[in-house]
């Protein structure tokens, strides 16, 4: 026989469950069966507030990603559509030059053809004499 320890817990517990508090060892089978009852209910409760808080911290760290992806996406979208725009004045410097060198281009040609018909008719010139 000696004194039974209980912790404030199983105190509380064994009073909110209508149980009476046994005050000496050794513990009746129905003691043992209440006492073990208690500590498995207030270990399911600790469990419980356990798996509440991971769940938290879980939601939190995913909250957390969800705002940085968030961020990245726009950031993302405002170097999309900056390159657009460079794209689009790219596109149209490249078409006026395109035009600028086919008009030098058929220039080029008619005074390149010019000079051989020229040549052409001095060469034939200088034949007939």
């Amino acid at each position: 026989s000696g004194v039974l320890l209980l912790s404030e817990e199983e105190k509380r517990t064994l009073i909110s469950e209508g149980y009476p508090i046994p005050g000496k060892l050794p513990l009746t089978k129905q003691e043992e069966k209440n006492l073990k009852k208690i500590r498995r209910k207030i270990k399911n409760k600790i469990s419980a507030q356990e798996s509440r808080r991971k769940k938290k911290e879980y939601l939190e760290t995913l909250e957390k990603r969800v705002e940085a992806y968030n961020q990245e996406n726009t950031e993302l979208k405002r170097k999309m559509d900056s390159l657009e725009n460079n794209n689009r004045s790219l596109l149209s410097q490249l078409h006026k030059l395109q035009a600028l060198v086919g008009k030098t281009s058929a220039t080029q040609t008619g005074t390149v053809l010019m000079v051989l018909v020229l040549c052409f008719a001095v060469f034939l010139g200088g034949w007939s004499s």
